[in-house]
């Protein structure tokens, strides 16, 4: 035992100095390395400003199918939503009563020529006995207008034939266009009535018709472009606007614009427009376009149709010329409280962060208005890796082409 025992204190302390005195000193700090990103220049090429629509495709043409005569409907010959081409058979209606009054038409004007043939016979013989002073005149006369008499009701007897015949051409009801048949409305022992009972409807399908609506704001903005001479009009240079469909992404179609309406709707402040396209054929090589006549032809124009009346379409109207503008890939924007932006990386490598003011897309590139510039290489991988200043290891991707 020691003759000068420690403190309780002075222990304490002595015992924290010689656990730090055998304490390791601390490993160095590893710099930690550069991060992969993936980067791609811009892509500089002429582009045309656009607004976007939504549209609706409508038929070429439609048609309510209506008898011309009160009858009794005696026979459908098409089944329901076939397609058919011009001048096919539809429906039959009974025709015995027009078959009868054609046939006495047919006899009266027999009739009426006979009685103007022996007409002529007679004024014949009436000028060389009247040249022989045999008859008057008066008698001359008379014989000239039973003949005159004669030629008019064979006019008339011509024109109750023709009448007969169109009468009796109402009773077999053929197709006015080539198109797509809805259902037969009527069954075969019906009384139609003349212009009134709808039997069927016919649609146009090639062509078809794309039609949207454009607000007043852009209609104005636009008016205004064609004013300072930024953009031609209609008059001057046709318009076609893009057309995409529900189920894909770009635009396949392209239809000039063929009709601008001339009044607002009220309503919804809206003007209306219309394109006209072709409706893509679904008929394959080597298969009979439809059943029937249409079928002995092969036409094209009588197969199924891509496109429907009434279905979604995405409208890509132009406004304004082409013009070069800088694009870069969409996944090389990022979103920041509601700003986009992008990396650049400068001659060190680190990364730079920069806003950017956002045109329109262009397939899977995206214009650039302000914030970057042609030969920048844009972060377009790894963005969630990256802040402002660090330093990082790129990696070239080739920037496809749209």
């Amino acid at each position: 035992m020691s003759r000068f025992p420690l403190r309780p204190a002075a222990a304490f302390a002595l015992g924290i100095l010689v656990a730090v005195g055998c304490a390791k000193p601390p490993p160095p700090l590893v710099k930690a390395a550069a991060p992969d990103v993936i980067v791609a220049l811009p892509v500089v090429k002429g582009v045309t400003d656009f607004e976007d629509f939504t549209g609706r495709t409508e038929a070429y043409k439609v048609v309510d199918v209506k008898p011309q005569l009160t009858a009794l409907l005696d026979r459908v010959h098409f089944k329901d939503g076939a397609y058919v081409p011009e001048g096919t058979p539809l429906f039959d209606l009974d025709a015995r009563f027009t078959k009868a009054q054609a046939d006495g038409a047919d006899a009266n004007l027999k009739l009426a020529r006979a009685k103007r043939d022996l007409a002529r016979t007679l004024l014949t013989t009436a000028e060389k006995s009247r040249d022989q002073g045999v008859i008057s005149a008066d008698e001359y006369a008379k014989t000239a207008a039973e003949f005159q008499a004669a030629e008019a009701t064979v006019k008339v007897a011509e024109y109750d034939v023709e009448k007969a015949a169109t009468t009796l051409d109402y009773t077999r009801i053929k197709s006015r266009y080539s198109g797509r048949l809805g259902k037969a409305m009527v069954d075969p022992g019906n009384v139609v009535k003349e212009n009134e009972t709808v039997l069927t409807r016919l649609v146009v399908l090639d062509p078809i018709y794309v039609v949207f609506d454009i607000d007043e704001r852009t209609l104005l903005r636009i008016r205004r472009l064609i004013a300072d001479g930024r953009i031609p009009s209609a008059r001057e240079s046709p318009i076609s606007v893009r057309v995409g469909l529900a189920d894909e992404e770009g635009y396949s179609f392209t239809a000039p614009l063929t009709f601008a309406d001339n009044t607002l709707d009220a309503g919804t402040g809206t003007l209306r427009f219309r394109g006209e396209m072709r409706n893509p054929s679904l008929q394959r090589t080597g298969l009979p376009a439809v059943v029937g006549a249409a079928a002995a032809t092969g036409a094209d124009v009588n197969a199924p149709r891509l496109l429907s009346p009434g279905m979604f379409v995405r409208v890509r109207f132009p406004v304004g010329r082409e013009h070069p503008a800088v694009l870069i890939p969409e996944e090389a924007v990022g979103a920041d409280q509601g700003q986009r932006f992008v990396f650049v990386l400068n001659d060190q490598d680190e990364a730079q962060y920069r806003r950017v003011t956002l045109g329109a897309q262009e397939g899977r590139l995206r214009v650039v208005e302000d914030g970057v510039r042609p030969g920048e290489r844009v972060v377009v991988s790894g963005l969630q890796r990256v802040r402002a200043g660090l330093k990082v290891t790129p990696r070239t991707a080739a920037t496809k082409k749209q």
